[in-house]
């Protein structure tokens, strides 16, 4: 997690469109886009329009939203294993968890406590720190 990031919370809906909205910020910035690269492309247009209008508006919270380092983009577990083609058994394996509950998870049949989801995001980050350390 990137320190004084802006939140972005991404949900990838039934027609493959993806959502982003800002979670704290004052008043909140909204794009969607055909891919995820287009969505963050649309965002960071649609933040620069609100900094902009912010700006203008002299808002007193200004300063404080320039200073924030970037996007944070934050997604459920069933938009995550929408959003990429990752075997759901490796990241049951790497957890510990039952196979059939994590599929459960990827599609939203069921839900998730805190602490799971934690321990299921431990795991895909420990699996892309694998990945970064390989090279071709």
């Amino acid at each position: 997690m990137m320190k004084n990031a802006v939140e972005v919370y991404v949900e990838k809906a039934e027609d493959g469109t993806y959502w982003g909205s800002t979670q704290n910020i004052p008043g909140g910035v909204s794009a969607y886009g055909q891919s995820l690269e287009e969505l963050k492309l649309n965002l960071l247009k649609a933040f620069t329009d609100y900094l902009e209008v912010s700006e203008d508006l002299e808002e007193d919270w200004l300063e404080e939203v320039k200073a924030m380092d970037g996007f944070e983009y934050n997604l459920d577990i069933p938009s995550f294993f929408k959003l990429l083609p990752i075997k759901i058994s490796a990241i049951a394996k790497k957890t510990g968890i039952n196979p059939s509950l994590m599929r459960q998870y990827a599609t939203g049949k069921a839900n998730a406590s805190e602490e799971r989801a934690k321990q299921i995001e431990k795991a895909i980050h420990e699996l892309g720190e694998d990945l970064l350390s390989v090279s071709l």
